[in-house]
Order: C-alpha cells, then structure tokens, then sequence
C-alpha cells in the first residue's frame, strides 16, 4: 500500500505537496503539480507567471483528458503490481543471498530498499566496485551531512524486471568479498 503523504495528513492546511508526473508517466512529459493551501494559491500563480511565459498547454489537456478518463488510475494500479512484484523477488533474493547477513530496510513501498552493511564494509568502496561491474546502487553514506553512522546500500528496483532480479543480487554478493576492512 502507498505511505499516506503528508499533505494528506495535513489538517492546519501548512504542507505544500509538490510532484510531477515524470516517473509515473515518462520523463519526457515535464509536467509537474503543486497541491496548495488556498490561501497561497493566488501567490504560487502570480509567481508562476512572472517566471514562465509558456505552458505547454497541448500536453496538459492530453494529460487532462487522460486523468478525466480513468486511464491514469489504471496506470497506476498495473504499476503498483508491477512494483510490488519486483520489490518482493528483490527482498526474497537478497534474504537467500546473503542469509540474515544484509539488514533490509524499507521493504514496504517506494520504489527503493535500503541495507544496512555489516560492521567494516563501505557503502563507497561497494558503490565503486559495483558501478565497474555495471551494476548501479547508492552508498547510503553520501546521504548524511555529517559522518555517517551507518553503512548502507539503497537498491533501486523499478527498472529491473522480476526475471533479471536473481541475476543482480548475485552480482552484488560477488562484490561484497574482498570490500570489508581487514
């Protein structure tokens, strides 16, 4: 089930929610939302228009039409299947590759997983040795301001079909050896 966002929960009107439909859609849309309070609404347009001059209107009627017509709610459904499905086989193989080793953090929406590394790994150094290998994550500790206290790597899994799933964890087991201090 998608987490409940905040602007949702907000019952004093004092969270602006921003989005876009870039990673819903595709990319190429470039058309993003602002969920306001109403008080600010005449505000956000004013600044709008002092910014912008043209909207692309043509893709925003097609994207109206689109949402009007039920087709971006089914869109959404089949994506949260597709993504549930592909998040699931992700935390199954890591659970059966790494046996308890690597702590799974997040497992319950998005479309990224978090785990934590053990004592004398480095998010960096895997991050690295995982990129030469083509295979793409993001160390945990470039996420901190200050010195991380945890070491971590954040899986994404929305571009990775359920099929290739066993295939990539065994390719970040195989980089794991040889990454811990000595």
């Amino acid at each position: 089930m998608p987490v409940a966002s905040l602007q949702g929960l907000d019952a004093e009107s004092r969270v602006i929610y921003i989005g876009t439909f870039s990673k819903v859609l595709f990319p190429s849309l470039r058309i993003g939302y602002v969920v306001l309070p109403l008080d600010l609404v005449d505000h956000f347009v004013a600044v709008r228009k002092s910014i912008d001059l043209t909207a692309a209107l043509l893709y925003q009627a097609v994207l109206t039409d689109f949402i009007r017509e039920g087709h971006f709610a089914r869109h959404i459904r089949r994506m949260r299947m597709l993504y549930d499905q592909r998040r699931t086989a992700l935390v199954e193989r890591v659970r059966e590759e790494f046996d308890g080793t690597l702590q799974i953090r997040g497992a319950q929406a998005g479309m990224h997983l978090l785990v934590e590394l053990p004592k004398g790994f480095h998010d960096l150094r895997i991050a690295k040795e995982a990129a030469r290998r083509g295979l793409w994550l993001a160390p945990l500790s470039s996420a901190y301001l200050e010195k991380p206290s945890r070491q971590g790597l954040v899986l994404g899994f929305g571009g990775t079909p359920v099929a290739e799933m066993s295939a990539a964890v065994r390719q970040l087991k195989s980089v794991l050896p040889g990454q811990a201090e000595p």
